[in-house]
């Protein structure tokens, strides 16, 4: 169950990164016309593609996660802050903090960071940095999003409400393509989990579009089951990522770079 719980955190970050929803207190409200669901998911791609535009960033991601088996249960949650400026460039900035936990006992506390052509990360036990490209940075981002993003197109039920400044979008998944969405994400991180036979059993949210047409927060919650061996486990994830002052430049101010080991590119990030 530990193993379980520490592939988790593997695929926690990222899946908080890109997912898109909010947890509801109640079901998914009903479902709107054609028309009208068409008009929605339309704000949530525009959203989307504007906020993916930006090329400086600050965001907040957390993850709360439970896992039960029989009269096993464990907690994680985990809790991340990244800044990233100028994306693409040879200045290009990046900094993630990571404070992660499992039933309050145990935690890891990470700090990863990109400048000046090289990747840094700052694990519990070593401090290793690899050579790595503003390109080959963006890729990596690209990568991610690709294999975690939720495509609206998948929404079942799906409403939408005007506020003075904002637009607040709820929703429901269709449960097999976000099965395939959890699979995709354990195999990309190369989680134990994913080999296991799932079913979501729930999974609702909300999307809020900011005045200017950015995306001001996604928070997904999803209850699913898990077989392994003959055995049950159930699982809940409640992720929520909020965006920080989108459109306006972000200062990232980095850690020091002394006391990095070098290493080889590939057998740190696995590409070529």
């Amino acid at each position: 169950m530990k193993k379980i719980m520490l592939a988790v955190w593997g695929i926690a970050l990222a899946a908080a990164i890109t997912a898109c929803g909010k947890s509801a207190e109640g079901p998914a409200r009903a479902s709107v016309t054609q028309a009208k669901r068409e008009e929605i998911v339309a704000v949530w791609k525009a959203a989307n593609e504007k906020t993916a535009a930006l090329t400086s960033v600050a965001l907040s991601a957390s993850m709360d996660s439970s896992v039960r088996s029989g009269e096993e249960s464990f907690q994680a949650s985990m809790d991340t802050e990244i800044l990233l400026d100028e994306a693409g460039q040879e200045d290009m900035t990046c900094l993630w903090n990571t404070d992660a936990s499992l039933d309050k006992g145990s935690s890891i506390e990470t700090t990863t960071f990109y400048a000046n052509g090289y990747y840094y990360m700052d694990l519990p036990e070593q401090k290793l940095k690899c050579a790595l490209s503003p390109e080959q940075m963006e890729e990596q981002f690209e990568k991610m999003i690709s294999v975690w993003d939720l495509d609206p197109d998948w929404i079942t039920d799906i409403s939408i409400e005007e506020e003075t400044d904002s637009q607040i979008i709820t929703f429901a998944g269709e449960a097999g393509k976000i099965e395939e969405y959890l699979k995709r994400s354990m195999e990309y991180s190369k989680s134990p989990m994913a080999d296991m036979k799932m079913k979501v059993e729930k999974n609702e949210g909300e999307v809020i579009v900011d005045q200017q047409g950015y995306m001001k927060s996604q928070i997904l919650k999803v209850e699913l089951t898990l077989e392994m061996d003959g055995s049950q486990i159930d699982m809940s994830m409640n992720m929520k990522l909020v965006y920080h002052w989108p459109g306006e430049t972000v200062p990232v101010e980095l850690p020091s770079t002394d006391g990095y080991t070098e290493v080889d590119t590939e057998s740190l990030l696995n590409i070529p």
